[in-house]
């Protein structure tokens, strides 16, 4: 009887010693090797660098993805205008598909056509093009503000 990898074997006596010594053999055989520090350095910066490819790659992805779903959104016939939370899973939107404007109610399960109104009854903000700064810009400002 052998017990190997939690499974039981029953051989003959005969086929038992000769199973059991290439079993040795390859067990011995299969023992790890002493590594030096240097090789645990060497695995470890290899990690490191395999770390920073893949957050590489991950980050243009994403801005790859977005980009596209933005031009997506850009060309689209459907705009969300407005959303208003009445509580945790109920919302009220008003959207926009094609020239009508609707207003619908959004819960977890279910989409529900409230109404559809006039485009002179809908009152929109005019959204202020906001000046882009750079870093050091900013970092003045915010210091200035300390002072």
């Amino acid at each position: 009887m052998i017990l190997l990898n939690n499974t039981v074997i029953f051989l003959q006596s005969s086929q038992s010693d000769d199973l059991l010594n290439k079993l040795n053999q390859t067990a011995e055989k299969a023992t790890p090797g002493n590594f030096s520090a240097w090789d645990n350095i060497f695995q470890l910066l290899g990690l490191c660098i395999l770390l920073v490819v893949i957050l590489i790659a991950a980050y243009y992805t994403s801005r790859f993805v977005g980009k596209y779903k933005l031009g997506q959104l850009r060309s689209s016939n459907f705009e969300v205008i407005e959303s208003y939370k009445i509580n945790f899973n109920h919302l009220l939107l008003l959207v926009r598909i094609a020239d009508k404007y609707m207003v619908l109610g959004v819960s977890k399960d279910h989409i529900t056509f409230i109404t559809e109104l006039d485009k002179d009854k809908i009152l929109t903000r005019e959204v202020k093009e906001v000046e882009k700064l750079s870093f050091n810009q900013i970092l003045e400002r915010f210091k200035s503000k300390k002072e």
